[in-house]
């Protein structure tokens, strides 16, 4: 008897197959996006989970997430940087994926300013290379985002001695670094831009999100490389003073209301958050 994951491939293949029959009539140009994409998931069922990898030119990866940055944004910047450095080192199924489906989450997806876009499209990544393992090496690059000063020196060098891909920079200039202490856009931006005194719509922000994207997805090649060489460390960040109570947990009482991991809790939260915090049944 089928698995309930047999099942559901072989819907998907029906689908795909009737699709393609249907669209025959249109022209070759749908009927070409079908085959293509049954092709695609053929690959896909050969190689199952993970996708093959093969360790990357992690300054080829950084270059690449820049300019793809200057197309779609963030998370398709870093995804770009990643995937187009697979597609010529393994090919595989990686010729197939949907790039296009990266673009959703510039801005902290589509402007909400929620996690960076970089890590979005980074982690996905790091998903499909690494399995079962994703949990560990995504959960590096997050606590290594809010630790690390952005542009870094490489990123800045590039851009100075015009050694990235774009043609037209945004800016050329050196620009200024600071440490987010948090994944997320809105706190990224918000405090490069307060303590730089550039606006949010201006060239010298989107520049510094161009190299920070490329920047994400060199870590994430290095992460992923060392993964795959057996050398990956993990668990080198410490969480805030919050965290030592709390935490995802059973116990409400003890602060045990809340999922998420920082180390910078009070940017959001203030100083003294408990004189703020009202629990059911304290009144």
């Amino acid at each position: 008897m089928a698995t309930n994951r047999e099942k559901t491939l072989l819907q998907r293949r029906d689908f795909l197959k009737r699709s393609t029959l249907a669209v025959g009539g249109i022209g070759v140009g749908a009927a070409g996006v079908s085959a293509a994409l049954l092709a695609a998931e053929d690959q896909a069922e050969a190689t199952g989970w993970p996708w093959p990898y093969a360790e990357l030119d992690v300054e080829l990866v950084r270059k690449r997430g820049h300019v793809y940055y200057y197309e779609g944004g963030c998370m398709y910047g870093a995804s770009g940087g990643l995937l187009s450095v697979l597609q010529e080192t393994v090919g595989g199924p990686w010729a197939g994926f949907p790039h296009d489906m990266m673009r959703y989450g510039g801005g902290g997806i589509a402007g909400w300013g929620t996690v960076c876009g970089s890590l979005n499209g980074a982690c996905a990544i790091i998903t499909l290379a690494s399995g079962k393992a994703y949990g560990k090496i995504t959960n590096e690059l997050m606590a290594w985002y809010g630790t690390t000063a952005f542009p870094s020196e490489a990123a800045n060098r590039y851009a100075a001695n015009h050694e990235y891909l774009v043609e037209k920079y945004k800016t050329d200039a050196v620009l200024p670094t600071t440490i987010s202490g948090s994944p997320l856009c809105h706190v990224s931006v918000n405090t490069w831009c307060r303590e730089t005194g550039f606006a949010s719509g201006s060239p010298q922000r989107a520049e510094r999100c161009a190299r920070l994207t490329g920047d994400v997805a060199a870590k994430a090649a290095e992460l992923l490389n060392a993964f795959a060489r057996g050398t990956l460390v993990t668990g080198e960040f410490e969480q805030s003073e919050c965290s030592s109570c709390h935490f995802m947990g059973e116990n409400f009482e003890s602060g045990q209301f809340i999922i998420g991991k920082g180390t910078n809790c009070t940017d959001c939260h203030g100083a003294d958050p408990h004189g703020e915090i009202e629990l059911p049944g304290s009144a």
